[in-house]
């Protein structure tokens, strides 16, 4: 099956994808249409159907695995596929080789090294925090190891959530080492700060929230979830747990971002930025990156409002 990156403009493809999220959209004519967006391995793309009658053969939603019939087209400079006849995957696709790990968009890192890495960290912290570090890595690593991070945003991929989790945790180490402030309570924030995100989304594909997700929100899950395991743990220190509960509920930084409180300490404001700046940093490079529209410039970011320079000049070499 041709991947996503492989297409060429104007021709005709049958393969596999998976349907990251589905709308039902009106022309202007008022005519009900699809606009889809499905992934692989490769990339994510916008499709569209625009029979739905015609060409959806039985019920597709986010989250499902899909066989598409497409060709690659553009519109305002941006490729996308149309679409000419989809179905969800049926059990003989698994039989004839269809394998569901080809539809993720993957961590460029290695899962096992991000895991172990993360371990040493939590096991050099003071022993108490070190125990709870350990024991929630423990129970959630089975889904820890290939969340996503997000839907769409940032680190949306299978393993985005390790990989963002120890990317702020090393930012984190780095403020440990500038600024006089608690190593113990900055380094446990940090790699538990998104914990809630595996009970926030509904599987590792991240493409739809729970429940729960809906309703309360990673940052109080992952408040519930440290503070059942700190209750396990004898004597574990009540100033510490309330300190840590609130970089957790803080660290979005900002009301309108969703946070619980905004960061009332030294240690929380860091985490804050240290989060911040990780999301943004993935959001941007990966939005140039699959940016494809003409010139030196990307087309607008919705998210940041701006757009990005494609192409930026070795400098370096000239200083």
């Amino acid at each position: 099956m041709t991947k996503i990156k492989e297409m060429e403009l104007g021709e005709q493809y049958d393969s596999f994808f998976f349907l990251r999220e589905k709308l039902i959209k009106e022309t202007r004519t008022g005519k009900e249409y699809m606009d889809i967006l499905l992934e692989d391995d490769t990339a994510t793309i916008s499709a569209k159907i625009w029979e739905i009658d015609s060409q959806v053969f039985g019920e597709i939603s986010s989250g499902d695995f899909v066989k598409a019939r497409v060709s690659l087209e553009t519109y305002r400079d941006q490729k996308q596929l149309k679409i000419f006849k989809v179905r969800k995957v049926k059990e003989e696709d698994y039989n004839e080789g269809f394998d569901e790990t080809s539809c993720f968009k993957k961590t460029n890192f290695d899962i096992d090294e991000m895991w172990d890495e993360i371990r040493d960290i939590s096991s050099g912290c003071s022993p108490k925090i070190s125990e709870l570090l350990i024991s929630i890595l423990d129970k959630f690593s089975e889904r820890f190891r290939v969340w996503p991070a997000a839907v769409k945003i940032h680190h949306a991929y299978v393993g985005g959530l390790l990989e963002h989790t120890l990317s702020v945790t090393k930012t984190c180490l780095y403020f440990v080492d500038k600024y006089e402030i608690s190593k113990d309570l900055l380094v446990c924030a940090a790699i538990l700060h998104d914990i809630g995100k595996l009970e926030e989304l509904s599987k590792k594909s991240g493409a739809e929230y729970t429940e729960k997700g809906q309703l309360i929100g990673h940052i109080v899950l992952g408040r519930d979830i440290v503070r059942e395991h700190a209750s396990e743990i004898p004597d574990f220190p009540e100033d510490f747990l309330i300190l840590l509960e609130h970089l957790i509920l803080s660290h979005q930084g900002q009301t309108e971002w969703g946070t619980v409180k905004v960061p009332m300490t030294l240690e929380a404001l860091l985490l804050h930025y240290a989060d911040d700046i990780d999301a943004k940093f993935n959001h941007v490079s990966n939005f140039i990156l699959d940016d494809e529209s003409e010139g030196f410039f990307t087309r607008r970011s919705a998210i940041m409002n701006r757009t990005f320079l494609k192409q930026q000049k070795n400098i370096d070499e000239k200083n």
